[in-house]
């Protein structure tokens, strides 16, 4: 017998809770400056270690699948990190290119490659201002329709309603444009510490392809969405050594959502905490 496949795509308003869920943990990749940009020397080169806190969703945010009828499997990592590489270029620019490679961990396995193009537009005395054009491609795979624990009950049972019979393998793709303009004030009193706030405008373009066998049925449909967001960050830069900076900031942006019975939208927002280590190589 001939296996059945339903593949169909589906764009979705912005504010439907499966788009909210997908912007929610594109928003947590996007790469924040973290500091301000500055001039740099041509071909100096920085190495970052960025870390970045992944807020766990209550059930009623995990709650978004067939526009707000089905828990989906959505706390998976608690962090998310990754490398970044700054490279010093004329005219006062600078490129950041950071790379996670497709490993699989906390049961999802990444692909995403994210860059950034900066330059100074005010530098005097202790004040600096900057602008940052960022974006980024790729997915990230895992088993969120379906997950290790519903599949252990039988399809059709009260802990497995939606039918799954075996784990799922869909892959939520993440890939934005953005623009970032932050400034910054270094108190010298203060060994250096500088102070920084930045605001930023952004483009998701997300869609998770669903990869589940339900009932019989291999489900490979889509849902796209297409968001326009904005973001604001606050935080410190503090100079640990002469080389070695340490930059720690608040991150928000405001996402909208309905969720039914509800009919206008609300405000959910990402909020979390993010840090980075750089190391001036040259």
């Amino acid at each position: 017998m001939a296996q059945i496949v339903i593949s169909d795509t589906e764009f979705l308003d912005s504010d439907r809770p499966e788009a909210w869920a997908m912007n929610y943990f594109t928003s947590v990749t996007l790469l924040s400056g973290l500091s301000v940009p500055h001039s740099r020397a041509v071909g100096s080169i920085e190495l970052g270690a960025e870390l970045d806190w992944v807020p766990q969703l209550s059930r009623a945010q995990r709650q978004v699948g067939f526009n707000g009828v089905k828990e989906e499997d959505l706390n998976k990592a608690p962090i998310f990190g990754r490398p970044r590489f700054t490279f010093g270029l004329p005219g006062r620019f600078a490129l950041t290119l950071s790379y996670v490679p497709p490993i699989r961990i906390f049961g999802v396995k990444p692909n995403l490659l994210a860059f950034a193009l900066e330059r100074p537009l005010y530098e005097r005395d202790r004040w600096i201002i900057g602008l940052r054009l960022y974006g980024q491609v790729g997915h990230v795979e895992g088993a969120f329709t379906c997950s290790g624990d519903v599949v252990e009950f039988p399809p059709g049972s009260a802990e497995n309603l939606f039918g799954c019979e075996q784990k799922s393998a869909d892959k939520a793709r993440q890939r934005y444009a953005g623009i970032e303009l932050s400034g910054a004030y270094r108190i010298e009193q203060l060994r250096g510490l500088t102070p920084y706030i930045a605001i930023a405008g952004n483009f998701l373009d997300t869609q998770v392809r669903v990869n589940a066998q339900t009932f019989g049925v291999l489900n490979r449909n889509r849902i796209q969405a297409e968001t326009w967001t904005f973001s604001a960050s606050a935080g410190v830069i503090y100079p640990l050594t002469n080389k070695i900076k340490l930059s720690v900031g608040m991150f928000y942006s405001p996402l909208g959502v309905i969720r039914p019975p509800a009919t206008s939208s609300q405000n959910d927002p990402l909020i979390n905490v993010r840090a980075l280590l750089t190391y001036q190589l040259k």
